[in-house]
């Protein structure tokens, strides 16, 4: 599919007397879009529909869904309607009482406020899922909004229901439910030892489950085919998204993936959002729609670089996404320059059709994303967890390694586990003893494992375990966790694996609040493990002071001191089918995530290709290069976007002191990429477990340009003159 959703987004439409349906089906087909997305009703509470019973008709707007679906399908355009978000102006002038409410009674609110701003007769006020509001309006809703247009699918768009306690509703009809519920009323102090704490939690995840459970229903009723799905906003909302696609997988028929950080992100976001996405939802038959937006950062009036929206949808498709591009009202008539490039992008994914195919990802590296260890340990600041998961996917893709990234509620599934020769568990603090299971078969099976730091310390109970998961399988006594600030890893000097690096390493970093403390918590923290049947390939080492006296007295590394009998990074070979595990006893995709200093992804890069098998097939190319590949009937693809960009500037402050004078430069600054520099000689091995042995043919889909290829003993090598912003290179048998 290839997305257009069109936006009229103000309360008084300014360009909405402009716009009707054949404006947007002319565009949707210039643009070779074969699914429209637009409001049956918005946030305001109108509808751009006849006829209804619940809400009034947008009054400045020409639009008619029910003509754009009828005219739209005889272009071969579907249409799916935006309705029951809980954003609704409308509802809320009508019954105050029913919106979401804090501890404090003030409205929540999906608007931007500043901080300090009192909120008074809000544009965008949250409904509460458990008001009256569900049975008299959003159910009815959605049942109206799909009889009345006919479109081929509903998206819960703004479908927010927090569990955060800042966010949290504390209205009268949850302090009710939740008393009938749990026999406890909704807790006041926001603490995780407190049990109604935590049943407030859960409950409130499952509140927003068991509602679309209800408006899945609806749909369903009024077609088996009607498409029903959901927006995650994988990292938006701290995340709280993606456990409630997990928790959902059987409902949902898709889910949109908004990815409106892309601007403010360096490459491998949308990669990141699309393939959590897919894993969580269990099912890659299941499409998962990944947004670009047309409009730079919040200018919704202004065109980013035409660069970042062919390579953000290209990006979106390699890593097994649906496209999705968003446009407002007020860009379509100001700034269209954008759609030049979706022109472009969409023309070609057209013409390329029958070569992309996303359901079948080639496997041979599994991250494993838990939204226990996301909801639990890491509740707080789950950014933490987010950021040594995201360390560890872009290292991997930095080598051109095939990945995937799978829920941890799918380790125990054959099916799923039968695909990857090495899991990747980053600091996954939260493991069931069904997980543990899965994962020891998986070794004993002739699996890598592949662990970061606080490995299952914790139950899904919330009992601790005192003891790390798997520490059998390591050969390795678990002894807490140091506390530092600033610790070294210090490399083996007998093992050549480290050979050209620094013998000490340093982790943990300045504070960038620096309020209170001169470094950042958690950073330093090391596993303290005793070996006991291991091999050690470095060990820790301690700091000479908590933080540096040289440069800046204060925010600088102190000098390393002495390594301690306490190992840093292991690994050991399991069973006698070529099984193993490593381990790294501190927060290293983080510290890549943070820093991205080559160090890092040495430390993981080296212990994963000596110990671990080879990908069945590989890009050699620059880092820059992103390789994503693919089984497409008898061959295969694979994608080839280039991310070697001229300029791209994201800066991020130093942060406050007692030293510091008003700032020298901007607060932030984000300069967009400008031009893509052509990357020469690139070169794909494949296995021929994967095609044969027989000859091959390999072509770019797009530009019918065929490749040399050469055979080899046990692989095949297909050059790739050069790629300037993007390949999809076809290898397939010749017969």
């Amino acid at each position: 599919m290839r997305v257009l959703q069109f936006n009229l987004e103000d309360p008084y439409g300014f360009y909405a007397y402009r716009v009707n349906e054949d404006l947007i089906l002319n565009l949707a087909s210039k643009l070779h879009a074969n699914m429209l997305v637009v409001f049956a009703r918005d946030a305001w509470g109108r509808v751009f529909y006849d006829g209804s019973k619940l809400y009034p008709r947008h009054p400045n707007s020409n639009l008619n869904v029910s003509h754009l679906v009828e005219k739209g399908r005889s272009k071969g355009i579907h249409v799916v309607v935006m309705s029951a978000h809980t954003a609704n102006r409308y509802i809320y002038r009508l019954h105050p009482s029913w919106a979401q409410r804090t501890k404090k009674g003030e409205v929540v609110v999906l608007e931007h406020y500043p901080t300090k701003m009192r909120i008074k007769d809000p544009h965008w006020p949250l409904i509460c899922i458990n008001s009256p509001a569900m049975d008299e309006y959003f159910i009815p809703e959605i049942e109206e909004s799909l009889k009345a247009t006919g479109a081929d699918g509903v998206l819960l768009d703004s479908f927010r229901y927090m569990p955060d306690p800042e966010r949290a509703c504390y209205c009268k009809y949850c302090r009710a439910k939740f008393k009938r519920d749990t026999g406890f009323d909704l807790p006041m102090d926001d603490s995780a030892d407190e049990e109604a704490y935590r049943l407030a939690w859960e409950w409130r995840e499952n509140s927003i489950v068991n509602a679309l459970r209800k408006l899945w229903r609806v749909s369903k009723q009024a077609g088996d085919n009607i498409l029903f799905f959901f927006n995650s906003h994988p990292a938006g909302w701290s995340g709280r998204g993606n456990i409630i696609v997990e928790k959902s997988r059987s409902i949902l028929d898709a889910v949109f993936a908004e990815a409106s950080e892309a601007d403010t992100n360096a490459p491998g976001m949308l990669t990141l959002a699309t393939k959590l996405t897919r894993g969580l939802l269990g099912d890659n038959k299941k499409p998962v729609f990944v947004s670009r937006n047309l409009f730079y950062l919040l200018r919704t009036t202004h065109s980013p670089p035409l660069v970042h929206v062919r390579q953000g949808i290209r990006e979106v498709v390699a890593a097994g996404g649906q496209p999705w591009v968003l446009l407002f009202s007020s860009q379509l008539f100001e700034d269209p320059r954008a759609l030049d490039a979706v022109e472009q992008v969409y023309g070609e994914l057209d013409k390329a059709g029958e070569y992309i195919d996303t359901t079948n990802p080639i496997g041979h590296i599994a991250v494993a994303f838990s939204t226990e260890t996301h909801e639990k340990a890491y509740r707080d600041s789950p950014e933490f967890y987010v950021g040594e998961v995201s360390g560890f996917t872009y290292m991997i893709s930095s080598l051109h390694i095939p990945w995937n990234i799978i829920s941890l509620k799918d380790i125990g599934k054959h099916e799923i586990l039968s695909k990857y020769k090495t899991i990747i568990l980053p600091n996954t603090a939260v493991l069931s003893d069904n997980c543990i299971r899965g994962l020891t078969n998986f070794a004993y099976n002739g699996g890598y494992i592949v662990a970061s730091h606080e490995l299952g310390v914790m139950k899904t109970d919330y009992t601790y375990t005192h003891t790390l998961a798997l520490k059998d399988l390591m050969g390795i006594e678990f002894e807490g966790i140091f506390r530092f600030g600033y610790a070294f890893v210090h490399l083996e000097e007998s093992n050549d694996i480290w050979k050209d690096l620094p013998q000490a390493i340093p982790f943990g970093d300045q504070s960038i609040r620096f309020e209170y403390k001169r470094v950042e918590a958690r950073l330093g923290e090391f596993v303290r493990i005793r070996p006991i049947n291991t091999d050690v390939l470095a060990w820790t080492r301690l700091g000479r002071s908590h933080y540096g006296y040289e440069y800046t007295l204060g925010r600088s590394t102190p000098a390393p001191d002495s390594v301690l009998s306490v190992a840093s990074i292991i690994h050991r070979k399991i069973g006698e089918a070529g099984g193993g595990i490593i381990y790294y006893g501190m927060r290293l995709g983080l510290h890549y995530t943070r820093l991205g200093h080559p160090d890092y992804r040495e430390l993981f890069r080296r212990p994963l290709e000596k110990y671990t098998r080879e990908p069945p097939i590989k890009v050699e190319a620059p880092e820059t290069i992103q390789a994503e590949y693919y089984h497409v009937g008898e061959g295969v693809t694979v994608h080839l976007v280039n991310h070697t960009y001229n300029q791209r500037i994201l800066h991020a402050p130093t942060g406050p002191s007692k030293q510091s004078t008003p700032g020298f430069s901007p607060t932030y600054t984000v300069h967009p990429a400008r031009t893509v520099i052509p990357v020469r000689n690139i070169v794909i091995r494949v296995s021929t477990s994967l095609l044969g042995e027989g000859e091959v043919r390999a072509m770019d889909a797009i530009k019918e340009e065929e490749f040399e290829v050469t055979y080899e003993k046990d692989h095949i090598t297909v050059r790739v003159p050069y790629v300037d912003e993007y390949r999809l290179v076809s290898i397939t048998p010749k017969h």
